[in-house]
């Protein structure tokens, strides 16, 4: 093995985020967002090494109740990112899923703002139980980015209750949050895939109250 494998597998049980890379989650910039605890995995020389402790934050507005069967919007604002740079040089394909509530049907879907995003190809898409946000890139390691706001507009369930709002993904076949980096230490590029920690409470988002149709 390699000293600069040796350096960075020490890395990754170290400080749990190495070889992932540390997104900072900009709490001065979205004080009311929530933090989303993921499982991630990067991969090294073929071989999948697990990203411990990794967050992701996200300031969702919805109101306070809804009319049952009536339309109604919702805005996701995710913090922004900053790769970090020795072992995510140039981060692509960068991807943030939000799940649908159970039982809304999405009507409408649109992106508004980010910052840093250079000439990246922005697109957003329903894909199952997910609407999907990505950004191409490049971005550099080590510069701050944002993500664009999504803002939606849903058709509420019939049935009556909370609706809850929560991070996509479900797996790393289908990632809740995930980008594509080159790791220069090693010469290599990999992806960084992550979905909501299954071992750990669901972060609700934001939460609307849905009553009857009057």
């Amino acid at each position: 093995m390699t000293s600069s494998l040796h350096h960075a597998i020490r890395l990754t049980t170290a400080s749990a985020i190495a070889l992932g890379g540390l997104v900072t989650l900009g709490t001065s910039a979205h004080a009311a967002s929530v933090a989303v605890p993921y499982e991630c995995r990067t991969w090294v020389q073929g071989n999948t090494h697990p990203v411990y402790d990794y967050a992701r934050g996200f300031d969702v507005s919805v109101p306070a109740s809804v009319r049952a069967g009536k339309n109604f919007k919702a805005t996701y604002d995710p913090d922004p990112i900053t790769a970090f740079a020795e072992y995510n040089q140039i981060v692509n394909d960068v991807r943030i899923a939000y799940r649908i509530p159970d039982g809304a049907k999405v009507h409408k879907v649109r992106l508004t703002g980010g910052s840093g995003l250079g000439d990246s190809d922005v697109r957003v898409q329903v894909k199952g139980r997910d609407i999907v946000v990505s950004a191409s890139g490049p971005f550099q390691g080590g510069v701050e980015f944002d993500l664009p706001t999504l803002k939606v507009t849903y058709k509420a369930p019939k049935t009556t209750g909370p609706l809850n709002f929560v991070s996509g993904g479900s797996g790393y076949e289908d990632p809740g949050f995930y980008w594509y980096r080159y790791q220069p230490i090693l010469d290599e590029w990999g992806p960084f895939e992550c979905f909501p920690d299954p071992a750990k409470p669901e972060a609700v988002l934001a939460s609307t109250q849905v009553k009857k149709h009057k």
